[in-house]
């Protein structure tokens, strides 16, 4: 996944490398091998400058913020088609019969035929890039136009790029997004052709603009002002005008503009905190709200819901006139309108019933706040005055209502088409990718447990490879996204429909309501509820994943109140577990935050433990294996005791005793200067190869007939050999042990500690306090004096379902601290591009949506 984006002002703007630089940070999490940007001015020149590095990097590397100009094309890259060169970096500049300039983000799939085609058709190839062969197609089909046109005029231009886009779309295979441009045109062309794009139009303190990108949160930091977009379509687009086309035959038109929903403050780092990883995992217990507000009924809410109950159509059609506002953008319009709708006798007639229960004192203190998902249109609405508060607050409820209504009766669905399948004998599959699939693994831990309804979980290769042939009616698959792109899930949800018509039921559960998953495959959906999430390792949604599939589980038994009752439990218990665990997570994280491999053992929570490993790998670099505990002694345990695995602590140690051997070699006064030099030669090749044999063999040979100085030479190689073989360079492997509180899992976690820690390990245990595990952890094994171990105790439920959110979000903590500490040691030994940070980590992005 990379990230394209483009803005047009009607003038130069002096300013302009700040507003591009300024976005491309807002992509960095979807790209960070390269970064580039082209600025072009008022006379026709073109400035490109671009760079392998994150935006952060680049930007003050290349001093883009003191660029200006009018128009501006910039993109970062996450590496797919070529590798991570300052060639391969976008945007790219194409000039061989015409000069343009283009960007694009997704995968052009038959790019080595293009290459083929374009190098017969004489252009010049100079990277490997499938965005290069995009935009020479675009030029080579635009030749072709102006070659045509015996005369050419502005207008006549953005005709003829046009037409070219077309016919490159045509011919190129894939799912992209793209900005194309030329110097002597107003203003830029964006095509969204498979991956995401949106635009806004605004005014700043530099005048009017329209802004493309693919990230719809930069564009809302600019405007909240959008241009609808739908896929197959495309967009010409000045500082102030612009025309929607279609793909397909061109056909062109002006969609009205619309209100986000979205609040940047939704979407900002708040200033309490440094990484927006760190911010959503603390933002756990805010989302457990959310789904106890959408997903159960609140005692409350019964009269005031009745009220809407008793108005259905009334109320339908009054959130169909809200909802109409979003397109009106002048102030003293949407007053009109907004009065026409507070003044209907309709919504009289409802806020009256209203004020009424309220004046009985039957609300509640959430309510003095608007929370629906029209807030940011209500908070508006409300500088209109005071006096239209009883009718805003009645607006927001009837928003709630209506879409509480709608999550309800599609949970109770869910559960109903689960336990159907289960009487029929059928199978219920849970399909994800990477967390989700973590999560998916996890649910299955809560249905075994909760109910006696066996899933499946899987991730899409796997149930292409040994379910797929065998699905037949009565199963019901749940495809299980955070974004409701991913590329993989889409085809398996398209091939079962392809196959199965409507024979087997598809639910989703999906973060991104509006995305394809939800609106086109799934034949329903459920809402994880968690706002958006900018860091690219997933925490809150995982946490919501799991908080919805338990309440699922849970919603299977006789007892109606028990997942509520349980939810409210959970959001209390994350919340003080983060706060409790702090300072034994931070003492782990000292311990661990360099090494280079750990493993994860869960006993019982296989899918907690790879996900508690992923959350490591992606953000700490460093290698991470999730086990379950039982499993580990087949086979991975071989990684205990001596290995080849050193830390970076641990090559200091071998360093400084290098070190110390080089100054007493040398400090033997009777060596001849030449003959130290020749020493220190051979000295430094043992230490590139860690050879040891090699160099006292050069020296043995060197020196036969001074059989004294032969003696003090093999002493102080014997003397490192003995070190290195006494284990000095030899650290004890990190294994982290999650238990929940069951006799069972607590009887086998025992037995695996005392197994593993005798042979080479450090232990650490997440559990709730007990003090059988704690005499196996902190038992000293015989021989192994630098024994490290820590308890890091879970407040106490007694549920082991419970304690599944509590060690989460404790690994999701260790994790971030991990990265966040190893990033700054990097830094500080002024290494490059070395990827680690809890935000954007290299090699991985936000939504896969390519193959």
């Amino acid at each position: 996944m990379c990230g394209v984006v483009g803005i047009v002002y009607h003038t130069n703007n002096a300013r302009l490398g700040r507003v591009g630089s300024f976005l491309l940070k807002k992509l960095e999490y979807r790209g960070y091998d390269s970064t580039g940007g082209a600025f072009f001015k008022e006379d026709q020149t073109i400035i490109l400058k671009k760079k392998v590095g994150s935006p952060t990097k680049v930007i003050q590397e290349l001093d883009l913020e003191k660029l200006s100009g009018r128009k501006f094309i910039g993109q970062v890259r996450w590496a797919t088609y070529g590798s991570v060169t300052d060639e391969n970096a976008q945007p790219h500049e194409v000039n061989c019969r015409t000069r343009l300039l283009g960007a694009h983000n997704g995968n052009i799939s038959n790019t080595d035929s293009l290459r083929e085609f374009l190098v017969e058709a004489s252009h010049r190839i100079v990277s490997d890039n499938d965005g290069e062969m995009l935009v020479h197609l675009v030029e080579h089909f635009y030749h072709e136009q102006l070659a045509v046109r015996k005369k050419s005029n502005p207008q006549n231009r953005v005709d003829d790029l046009l037409h070219a886009i077309l016919r490159a779309n045509q011919k190129a295979q894939g799912s992209y997004a793209a900005c194309v441009s030329a110097a002597d045109i107003d203003g830029i062309f964006a095509v969204k052709a498979g991956s995401s794009l949106y635009a806004g139009k605004g005014r700043d303190e530099d005048g009017d603009f329209i802004v493309v990108s693919s990230d719809l949160t930069s564009v809302l930091a600019k405007t909240r002002f959008l241009i609808p977009l739908v896929e197959g379509q495309g967009i010409y687009f000045t500082a102030g005008e612009y025309f929607v086309f279609s793909l397909l035959d061109g056909s062109r038109c002006v969609p009205g503009l619309k209100r986000s929903k979205l609040n940047i403050a939704d979407i900002a780092l708040q200033p309490q905190y440094h990484f927006f990883m760190e911010q959503e995992i603390d933002s756990t217990v805010a989302n457990l709200d959310m789904i106890l507000k959408y997903f159960f009924s609140q005692d409350w809410e019964d009269a005031y819901f009745g009220v809407f109950e008793r108005h259905v159509q009334e109320c339908k059609d009054i959130i169909f006139d809200l909802l109409k506002l979003y397109s009106i953008f002048d102030s003293s319009k949407l007053k009109e309108a907004f009065l026409e709708i507070v003044t209907s006798p309709r919504l009289e007639a409802i806020v009256k019933e209203i004020n009424h229960l309220q004046s009985q004192g039957r609300t509640d203190t959430a309510l003095l706040f608007f929370s629906s998902d029209e807030a940011q249109l209500l908070r508006e609405l409300r500088e209109f005055g005071e006096e239209y508060d009883p009718a805003l607050f009645t607006l927001d409820l009837i928003v709630i209502w209506k879409k509480k209504r709608k999550v309800i009766r599609y949970k109770n669905e869910a559960v109903a088409l689960f336990q159907q399948s289960f009487n029929c004998g059928g199978r219920v599959f849970l399909i994800g990718s990477g967390t989700s699939y973590h999560a998916a693994l996890t649910a299955g831990y809560f249905f075994n447990s909760l109910t006696s309804l066996g899933i499946v979980p899987c991730n899409p290769d796997l149930f292409r490879s040994v379910y797929m042939n065998s699905l037949r009616p009565g199963d019901v698959l749940v495809a299980i996204t955070q974004s409701g792109e991913t590329k993989d899930l889409v085809d398996i949800l398209n091939q079962v429909r392809e196959n199965f018509r409507e024979e087997i039921r598809m639910i989703a559960v999906v973060n991104n309501e509006n995305s394809t998953i939800p609106q086109e495959k799934a034949d329903f959906f459920l809402p994880l509820l968690c706002g958006p999430e900018i860091a690219v390792a997933a925490t809150k949604s995982f946490s919501a994943q799991l908080s919805l599939f338990y309440l699922l589980a849970a919603g299977m038994k006789q007892d109606v109140m028990l997942p509520q009752q349980k939810l409210e439990k959970i959001k209390h218990l994350v919340g003080y577990t983060l706060k409790t665990c702090e300072e034994d997570v931070t003492e782990v994280m000292l311990k661990f935050f360099l090494k280079p491999s750990i493993h994860i053992l869960g006993t019982s929570l296989i899918g907690l433990a790879r996900e508690g490993a992923l959350k490591i790998r992606e953000v700490v670099l460093n290698h991470a294996e999730g086990y379950d505990a039982a499993e580990f002694k087949h086979g991975p345990n071989t990684i205990l005791g001596k290995s080849t695995l050193y830390s970076f602590m641990d090559m200091e140690t071998i360093l400084a005793d290098m070190a110390e051997f080089c100054r007493d070699l040398f400090n033997i006064r009777d060596i001849p200067a030449g003959d130290r030099d020749e020493i220190a030669g051979h000295f430094l090749d043992w230490i590139r190869d860690f050879k040891f044999a090699d160099f006292n063999a050069e020296i043995m040979s060197s020196r036969e007939s001074l059989p004294d100085r032969q003696g003090r030479y093999q002493n102080l190689h014997r003397r490192f050999r003995q070190q290195l073989n006494a284990g000095k360079y030899f650290s004890n492997y990190p294994l982290i042990f999650i238990c929940p509180p069951d006799e069972r899992d607590i009887r086998i976690t025992i037995s695996q500690i005392h197994t593993h820690k005798i042979r080479g390990a450090d232990v650490v245990l997440i559990a709730e306090e007990n003090a059988e595990l704690a005499k196996a952890l902190e038992g000293k094994p015989a021989g192994i004096n630098d024994y490290f171990c820590k308890y890091i105790k879970i407040p106490g439920s007694g549920d082991s379902n419970i304690f599944v959110f509590q060690a989460a979000v404790v690994l999701q903590r260790l994790a971030l601290k991990m990265s966040v500490t190893k990033m700054k040691y990097l830094n500080r030994a002024h290494i490059e591009n070395h990827g680690v940070h809890p935000d954007v980590p290299k090699n991985v992005s936000k939504s896969i949506t390519v193959d």
